[in-house]
């Protein structure tokens, strides 16, 4: 197949600590995020979206929509912490030019390159990062800004307020009484663990990023 040149996001992660979870707990993780990825592929308007397991306990996910960077950011760590308390993934986003092939692990471009210096330059102190071809300089800080925030705000979920997050954070999220049903908990218990989640800010940054990009 031949490749095709256009203006993506590549997520590229790996599994924090992987050894150390056991097997059972790391394939739920490696399950979660490859379950997390189907859902984001059909979301409206998002496509194209690709996923692929990389290099053992690596990661990797194309979106043709850099906008939404983000709000898929937060689903993969939801889904994984919802699976396994334990879990974490490290992921740096990278915007720019992708020459696909016919997997990603054989897709090169600028897109793809920013996303794997950035997973290899993470600061001890950071799990995620974002860099790549913004528009200004201004965009670039927001999004790094927002990205930080965001990290920072998410990085102690439980599992219950991962769930409930990931839930909510869908673009045709459910309303929290409907999710509350499904869960078969009171109304209170979901907006109780959304809120201690940071819900309210980390939708409001995903809003912001997205109108940023857009």
């Amino acid at each position: 197949m031949p490749s095709t040149r256009s203006c993506v996001c590549v997520l590229t992660g790996d599994i924090v600590k992987s050894s150390a979870l056991g097997a059972d707990r790391f394939d739920a993780v490696m399950g979660a995020l490859e379950s997390a990825a189907e859902t984001v592929a059909a979301w409206p308007q998002i496509a194209p979206v690709h996923y692929e397991r990389f290099r053992g306990d690596g990661w990797q996910l194309l979106l043709g929509q850099p906008k939404w960077a983000l709000r898929v950011s937060l689903c993969m760590r939801g889904a994984i912490r919802s699976a396994c308390g334990a879990g974490e993934t490290r992921l740096a986003a990278g915007i720019g030019s992708a020459d696909r092939a016919d997997t990603l692990a054989a897709s090169s471009g600028s897109a793809f390159e920013c996303s794997g210096r950035g997973l290899e330059r993470l600061k001890t102190h950071q799990l995620w990062w974002i860099d790549g071809a913004f528009a200004t300089a201004g965009e670039r800080a927001l999004a790094q800004g927002l990205f930080s925030v965001c990290d920072g705000l998410s990085r102690h979920w439980t599992s219950r307020q991962a769930e409930i997050f990931l839930a909510l954070v869908q673009p045709e999220a459910p309303t929290m009484a409907a999710l509350a049903d499904r869960l078969s908990v009171q109304p209170q218990t979901v907006q109780v663990h959304f809120a201690r989640a940071g819900g309210h800010a980390l939708l409001d940054a995903v809003h912001a990023f997205e109108q940023a990009l857009e």
